[in-house]
């Protein structure tokens, strides 16, 4: 009886072990994904805006595509100036293409309107609708702006 008992045991830790041993392996895998996705990013110069942990990867697109266009629009510019910038812009995402163009695409006149004001990324995009309004965010900007009146 207890020889059975012992290799119930060896069998049950043998199966613990291996198992074990396949975790390993999937985070070194996920570590040198990591890295090369980190080298990657890098590379591309957007190592500084990467989403956080939990972020919504859509409101980020959204900030980074209002950065890039407004980095390289005129004053004033007209809005087939910026639905040109627009189209253009998602080819520089490269993980995010297809669904950047389709973001655009679909808030292309909404965007175009917001890309004119002065408003920065993250306030386009809250009122575009692809990013959920913070309400300390919107105290910081009323803060700012009731400041900059005085």
């Amino acid at each position: 009886m207890l020889q059975n008992i012992l290799i119930c045991v060896l069998f049950a830790c043998s199966a613990c072990a291996m198992h074990l041993e396949y975790l390993k392996i999937e985070s070194a895998e996920d570590d040198l994904l990591s890295s090369v996705l980190d080298q990657y990013y890098e590379s591309e110069g957007l190592s500084e805006t990467l989403p956080k942990t939990g972020a919504d990867p859509f409101c980020w697109a959204c900030k980074w595509v209002v950065k890039k266009v407004k980095k390289h629009l005129i004053t004033n510019a007209k809005a087939e100036v910026i639905k040109n910038k627009l189209l253009q812009v998602c080819d520089q995402i490269r993980l995010m293409k297809t669904k950047c163009k389709k973001m655009v695409t679909k808030y292309m006149d909404v965007l175009t309107d917001e890309l004119s004001t002065t408003d920065d990324p993250q306030t386009v995009c809250i009122n575009v609708g692809i990013c959920k309004s913070n309400p300390i965010w919107k105290f910081i900007q009323d803060s700012q702006q009731t400041h900059q009146k005085l």
